[in-house]
């Protein structure tokens, strides 16, 4: 084989590595050929977190990289406080790239105490280490090694006993921890939102009489 042929044949065969290499890097998104990151918009949200600009900018903060972001639009919607039925739950989740990413879960229910309803949460979420902020009557965070979650308890009903609204937020995959701020005002955007839709009577941090 002449040299020229041998060359013919090297170029040939770096070419379709080349090309092998732009086809499995495009079919498995990864660079050159990396989508963008999605963007969340607040026509996107779910009730959840109504129609929230401020929201939609937090959610593009915290959540992992996806190349779109997809709400569930299974959401049961929370009962008003008149519905004879005072213990009702809605929820919703924002998945990307075939894994959720996230959990919103609002309940309405009465606990006997902060501890009470704290460890209720933190056992349904995995939750561990938490660290209390100031939203609605009680509200903290947690930071475990495989979920990160912020809840809110609001007043809601006092009559005929205290009934409230526990929301929670959970990524699975945990944020950055300069992000902590964002988790807690997006659970707060969440609480606010589900006091509203309840149309509760109380204000969301009345204290305990």
């Amino acid at each position: 084989m002449t040299s020229r042929k041998r060359g013919t044949l090297a170029l040939a065969v770096c070419l379709v590595l080349v090309a092998a290499w732009a086809a499995i890097s495009y079919a498995t998104n990864t660079p050159p050929f990396k989508k963008p990151k999605g963007t969340i918009e607040a026509a996107d949200l779910c009730p959840s977190f109504g129609e929230s600009q401020e929201a939609a900018d937090l959610l593009n903060r915290l959540l992992p990289y996806a190349a779109e972001y997809r709400f569930s639009r299974d959401e049961i919607p929370l009962r008003a406080v008149g519905d004879p039925d005072l213990r009702s739950t809605s929820s919703c989740s924002v998945s990307g790239d075939g894994r959720r990413l996230l959990l919103v879960r609002t309940e309405m229910a009465s606990w006997s105490s902060e501890e009470a309803w704290q460890e209720e949460v933190r056992s349904e979420t995995n939750g561990r280490k938490p660290t209390a902020f100031d939203a609605g009557r009680w509200a903290f965070t947690t930071t475990p090694e495989i979920l990160r979650v912020g809840a809110v308890f609001s007043a809601c009903l006092s009559e005929p006993q205290d009934i409230g609204l526990s929301t929670s937020v959970l990524l699975p995959a945990p944020a950055p921890a300069d992000r902590l701020d964002d988790l807690r005002r997006l659970t707060e955007i969440a609480a606010q939102q589900a006091h509203t839709g309840a149309r509760c009577p109380l204000p969301a941090d009345t204290p305990r009489r």
